[in-house]
């Protein structure tokens, strides 16, 4: 059996099924793994404060690696190790631009998020409502920058437009429609928007330099298109059947999310049980 020593684990769809809650026995897992010394990290486009409030209620690691990379944070000591945040400048345009084409804006700090309409159900019910851009960015560093909206088109077209308008910043995570060209009508669609050369990989690379650990250490697993990089900094990797194909054809292992099956292939994995 192989000795890993941390799994990075992107938090929808993977330790359980779409609209279904996370399992006692996967809960039981991660405190098994968790009390061997083996670290399950989140890893998400989710904000710092999210990510915090679910990992705590599965009981993983204290580290988290939120906002697409661009932030890790150890809760425990309370203790940012790793930032990335955009420019003020380029908030400011992207707002301007949000503002002007009726998309939704929410902008993710360490402390707090920020969310400019109340109109969308959005999932992190933390999102605090804002109407001055200058007095958020005069108090918080934005890590992340996250766009919605229901105009399909608007928002197929919106990563071109900034690709040409704005060099400084990258666009982490899409919903999957917009990938995929799919105009199924969700409640809305969203962009992640992060600092250039940000992403889930070179949030991994900082965590596992800064607890000299390698590659060679790691598992990851996903569901997501954002979850592709993960696969090339660590040594295993695994997705959700349910996911996207495109992770699936570069992932080690292919499983279901159904039945604890995260937690079944940890077990096998990192505590030698199973077939």
């Amino acid at each position: 059996m192989k000795n890993y020593k941390i799994v990075f684990v992107d938090i929808d769809n993977t330790l359980n099924p779409p609209n279904t809650a996370i399992s006692e026995h996967t809960k039981d897992v991660m405190h098994e793994l968790k009390n061997k010394g083996i670290k399950v990290v989140a890893c998400t486009s989710h904000s710092a404060k999210y990510s915090e409030l679910i990992s705590k209620e599965v009981g993983l690691s204290d580290y988290i690696i939120s906002s697409s990379g661009a932030e890790i944070y150890d809760t425990n000591n309370k203790k940012q190790i790793f930032s990335k945040s955009i420019s003020k400048s380029t908030i400011r345009q992207v707002y301007k631009y949000a503002i002007s084409h009726d998309l939704t804006i929410v902008l993710n700090s360490f402390a707090k998020s920020f969310i400019s309409s109340d109109k969308f159900n959005y999932e992190d019910n933390s999102a605090i409502y804002f109407d001055d851009i200058e007095e958020v960015l005069s108090n918080y560093s934005i890590n992340q920058v996250v766009l919605l909206g229901t105009n399909y088109n608007r928002m197929l077209v919106l990563p071109y437009l900034f690709k040409d308008k704005y060099s400084d910043i990258n666009i982490s995570d899409s919903s999957n429609s917009l990938i995929e060209y799919n105009k199924n009508k969700p409640d809305y669609y969203f962009h992640a928007i992060v600092s250039k050369n940000t992403s889930k990989s070179k949030g991994i690379i900082e965590l596992l330099d800064y607890l000299d650990l390698s590659s060679n250490d790691a598992i990851s697993i996903g569901a997501g298109y954002s979850d592709i990089c993960m696969c090339d900094v660590c040594h295993t990797s695994i997705a959700m059947d349910e996911g996207t194909s495109a992770l699936k054809k570069v992932s080690t292992f292919v499983i279901s999310s159904k039945d604890d099956g995260a937690a079944k292939m940890l077990e096998k994995l990192c505590l030698n049980r199973g077939e």
